[in-house]
């Protein structure tokens, strides 16, 4: 197959974000296979890497199955697994009949709709007029008839004159200082921020673009508080696997992705992703092989491959006793 290369690809990025979450979720392969009713030695080949012990439509039949069994279905990369199979997607066509009554259907409503709106203003209209021209005159009350009767007021009201009079100005004690006029005092804002619009246009744009608040290599990641462990600078020959920790703020909402490099050279692209908030906080497992050196490096990157980090760490050998 001329793209198998890239169905492979794709396909163990399938796998290893399936297998990233049945180990999450601390489930053998036997109780996997219970859970997504896939035959427990396919599932044995599946995870074993094996994608070509099957016609790569079946391969991924058994994937998608095996993905919506665990909750990691990606649509993104099995629509892009689909395409490297070269298989062709045959549309049904469209039922002109169905379309036409559909479409007569709605022009029907349409017009039902307007006879009501007229229906509905003519009524409103012919209420408002009833309201002005049909309803029985009735004359105002003589003014006298408006006003309170001065022998049931209370004492405080008995004069209408002198409730209608404003009172006078009360004089000042002779004996209360003036009061001295101290300046407008304006409360700054709260932690010593700025107002908003106080922000150029460009600082604005800048604060809300992505940006990778923290990224580390380290041995163990803490699940439950979703924090890396001891933050390495060198790996040793004994190490066999490592983790790499992207704290993500402002994202753009695409996938991201963590795309390691050995020596400069691409060896895997593993999924993190699709943030939902305003901080995403994410990883990524690779096994190094016990080697003795080498530079690894992660690029972390969003959408159509846009680089927004990247991290480095060498494989040196431990320093001799002594030194």
């Amino acid at each position: 197959m001329e793209n198998l290369t890239d169905f492979a690809r794709t396909g163990l990025i399938i796998l290893e974000n399936i297998k990233k979450a049945r180990q999450e979720k601390g489930l053998r392969v036997e109780d996997a296979a219970l859970k997504s009713g896939i035959d427990c030695g396919q599932l044995e080949k599946l995870e074993s890497g094996d994608l070509a012990f099957l016609p790569p439509p079946y391969v991924i039949a058994l994937l998608r199955k095996y993905a919506l069994a665990l909750g990691t279905y990606d649509e993104t990369l099995f629509k892009e697994l689909k395409e490297s199979t070269d298989i062709p997607v045959t549309k049904a066509p469209r039922k002109r009949g169905s379309q036409a009554q559909k479409s007569a259907k709605r022009t029907g409503n349409g017009a039902r709709n307007i006879y009501a709106s007229i229906t509905a203003i003519i009524v409103i209209a012919a209420a408002t007029l009833w309201m002005i021209f049909a309803r029985p005159y009735q004359p105002a009350p003589p003014m006298e008839a408006t006003l309170p009767n001065v022998s049931k007021l209370p004492a405080a009201y008995t004069s209408l004159t002198s409730s209608l009079t404003p009172p006078a100005p009360a004089e000042p004690a002779a004996s209360a200082p003036p009061a001295s006029a101290e300046p407008d005092k304006t409360t700054p804002p709260a932690g010593g921020e700025e107002p908003a619009a106080s922000l150029s246009k460009s600082e604005q744009e800048h604060s809300s673009a992505t940006k990778v608040q923290k990224g580390c290599f380290t041995l163990s990641i803490d699940r439950a508080a979703m924090k890396p462990g001891k933050v390495l600078t060198s790996l040793t020959p004994s190490s066999s696997a490592v983790y790499y920790f992207s704290d993500i703020t402002m994202p753009s909402g695409e996938p991201i992705w963590h795309e390691w490099l050995l020596n400069g050279t691409a060896v895997d692209t593993i999924s993190v992703g699709t943030p939902t908030g305003k901080r995403w906080r994410c990883w990524s497992r690779k096994s190094t092989g016990n080697r003795k050196k080498g530079d690894w490096s992660v690029r972390v990157v969003q959408g159509e491959r846009e680089e927004i980090h990247s991290d480095s760490i060498t494989v040196a050998m431990p320093p001799a006793e002594g030194e």
